[in-house]
């Protein structure tokens, strides 16, 4: 069995949101041997949501990406990144350097989203969230696979664009939701 710890960055207000609590709460799980550490990724939350059972959210890349740096062993989980917020390309990036700078540890857990609010605050269309993580989640396999990408998508037109870097290996796909269509998407596109 496995062990993936939700740094506490979110919940436990701004003391924890500092490069020294990041920096000892990695050190602390490296040190007792846990496989992962994990963040969430909530970029723009409704205010109701925040103050009456949410959490703030670091950016997820950002915060692994600073934890990989004061660690050496300890995966890197996003828990999760909902694929529908961004472009495919940029997240493929995000992650492909992550994956490439951290040398070879991230797990992106991926997920379709369920709060319209934020969906609504980022210009994003929350009924067609399962259109674009599907999207997301074919494109950025093809990202990181290496070589030319041509690929038309709903909001991008790759028309033989190159994403680069192209991590070797690349980092695994974890999907979340209970639906039936998510437990589609985690046997068609991911590895867990």
């Amino acid at each position: 069995m496995k062990f993936s710890f939700y740094l506490p960055v979110s919940h436990l207000g701004p003391e924890f949101q500092t490069s020294e609590a990041v920096g000892e709460m990695v050190a602390a799980l490296e040190r007792a041997r846990v496989d992962a550490c994990n963040v969430t990724d909530h970029p723009a939350p409704e205010t109701a949501w925040l103050h009456a059972n949410g959490h703030d959210a670091l950016d997820p890349f950002t915060a692994l990406a600073f934890a990989a740096a004061k660690s050496t062993t300890l995966r890197l989980h996003t828990y999760i990144v909902v694929l529908p917020y961004r472009n495919p390309f940029l997240t493929a990036k995000a992650a492909a350097t992550l994956q490439v700078l951290s040398g070879g540890r991230l797990i992106m857990g991926v997920g379709a989203g369920y709060q319209k609010g934020e969906f609504d605050a980022l210009g994003v269309d929350f009924h067609k969230r399962g259109a674009l993580m599907d999207d997301a989640l074919e494109t950025i396999r093809m990202a990181w696979a290496g070589g030319v990408v041509v690929k038309r998508g709903p909001n991008y037109n790759a028309a033989g664009n190159e994403p680069r870097p192209a991590p070797d290996p690349a980092p695994l796909i974890w999907v979340g939701g209970g639906s039936d269509k998510a437990i589609e998407r985690a046997a068609r596109f991911g590895d867990g």
